[in-house]
């Protein structure tokens, strides 16, 4: 197999190429693999891939073409390949997760490193499960210094799995909350399987921002990992028309951050740099923290026309919880744009507690006082009758005959919510 392996990185470095598992998203001369899930077969796409002219094709079917390679068990092959690329990896590995803002962490830690100069490679997007990580590590860049990387679990022991592939050097944990329980017995059975991730057997060094009763999780750890909290913090940020900023202390050095985005940024910012520092002596504050490297406003913006009229989606339609909804949704209503529309999909994997936050949600756009917003998802739904002055839909086609209906008072359309309500395709319906 290690003939293939390095074919594999000869093509990548002729060519650039990058490995996918979807034919719909490869160009010419990426290496296609066949991934077998649920609802579909990625190995019966075969025919799609040469036909993009990819470079080589990695499948279970036996097909005789220059391109295919055989190998009965794709996702043997894909957990072999990881570990190869992991073994043959020589820089270090950045290994983040949390109940909240791990792809924000994630994106910081990676500018802060890119800005003082290091070679660093970042995971893809928020792919931060098992198939997502062997995503990422397929594609890493074996010449960088650091690789940075998200995990995101939802049931017991997938930590376990995902820290046996990836196998971290540095680990941080940016906070856990009771939200995400889903699948877990209790809150400290969602502790107990956050902080495996600190049972990588190449970790050097832990951290873990935690702002309450922290006498379960020391319990649970080795002397590696380290605690901090920032919240002490926040009386000292200062805010003016254009800026927020803090002057802190570390290790006797003073140090000034600030940001055009707002506080959780400046919490987010000194998390970062604290973290990386306890590894990186040499790291410059000043090198790396401008605005585009404080990243609050995780969604992008897309441009599009509705009819004739131009509107703004700002588009989070790939993930939420009840902390980063209620978070963006203060943001962009202190947004000074007009004729704003708010999107809000149902939150996933909250368990037991989902109708408590799903109704705090609600509660908070009443208390706004927003007019224009639409509710997606059953777990929203459900209460279309306790609150029938707002819209509530089962999903998002209605939404769309919504906007159309409605677009002379529509300029700014705010979308985020959790994957499964695709709200990805509405903003589709309008930008091809």
């Amino acid at each position: 197999m290690r003939k293939i392996y390095k074919i594999i990185y000869q093509l990548k470095s002729k060519y650039k190429s990058n490995i996918v598992f979807d034919t719909r998203l490869l160009k010419e001369n990426d290496i296609f693999i066949g991934l077998k899930t649920k609802n579909n077969d990625g190995n019966l796409y075969y025919n799609d891939a040469i036909e993009k002219k990819a470079s080589l094709v990695i499948v279970n079917v036996k097909y005789k073409h220059p391109k295919l390679f055989y190998t009965k068990d794709t996702q043997l092959f894909i957990k072999n390949f990881c570990q190869f690329v992991i073994d043959s990896y020589k820089g270090k590995i950045v290994a983040i997760t949390g109940s909240v803002g791990k792809t924000t962490f994630k994106e910081n830690i990676y500018h802060i490193l890119k800005n003082n100069n290091f070679n660093t490679y970042r995971s893809y997007k928020n792919y931060n499960n098992i198939q997502g990580l062997q995503f990422s590590i397929m594609n890493m860049n074996l010449s960088s210094n650091y690789s940075v990387f998200e995990l995101g679990i939802n049931g017991s022991n997938e930590m376990t799995n995902l820290i046996k592939t990836l196998r971290p050097h540095y680990c941080l944990v940016t906070g856990i909350e009771n939200s995400h329980i889903g699948n877990f017995r209790n809150f400290n059975h969602l502790i107990d399987n956050k902080l495996k991730i600190f049972n990588s057997k190449r970790l050097i060094m832990g951290l873990i921002n935690y702002n309450y009763d922290s006498r379960y999780i020391k319990s649970k750890i080795n002397s590696k990992v380290r605690f901090i909290n920032v919240n002490n913090l926040n009386k000292y940020i200062r805010k003016n028309k254009k800026n927020f900023s803090i002057d802190f202390k570390y290790n006797k050095k003073k140090y000034l951050i600030n940001s055009s985005k707002g506080d959780f940024c400046i919490n987010i910012a000194i998390i970062s740099f604290l973290f990386i520092k306890s590894f990186i002596k040499k790291i410059k504050l000043n090198n790396f923290f401008y605005d585009e490297s404080i990243i609050e406003f995780r969604g992008k913006q897309v441009q599009t026309f509705i009819g004739n009229k131009r509107v703004c989606f700002y588009d989070h339609s790939y993930n939420a919880s009840p902390f980063s909804l209620n978070k963006q949704i203060l943001i962009f209503n202190e947004r000074n744009i007009k004729q704003k529309v708010y999107i809000l999909g149902a939150m996933k994997e909250l368990g037991s507690q989902s109708d408590f936050f799903h109704i705090q949600i609600i509660k908070l756009v009443i208390n706004l006082n927003l007019t224009k917003i639409i509710f997606i998802g059953e777990e929203f739904y459900k209460f279309k009758k306790r609150f029938n002055k707002l819209i509530f839909y089962k999903n998002y086609i209605p939404a769309v005959k919504y906007l159309n209906k409605e677009i002379d008072n529509i300029k700014n359309i705010f979308v985020m919510g959790s994957r499964s309500n695709q709200l990805d395709r509405l903003i589709k319906e309008y930008v091809k």
